[in-house]
């Protein structure tokens, strides 16, 4: 479920959908490259914007 009031800087689905049929049982490896191609800029500027709206 949702935690209201939050401010998701970055989400990954680790329900066996989004892994199983390219991954088979190894969600680990899925978890690593989800983490190889993330593009590191959009989630550092979402923390600013959250961090801001609390200062």
């Amino acid at each position: 479920g949702a935690l209201w009031g939050s401010h998701p800087i970055l989400a990954l689905d680790v329900w066996e959908h989004s892994y199983y049929h390219d991954y088979g049982p190894a969600r680990g490896d899925f978890v690593s490259a989800f983490f190889e191609v993330v593009d590191w800029d959009e989630p550092s500027a979402r923390y600013e914007q959250a961090v801001e709206l609390f200062e």
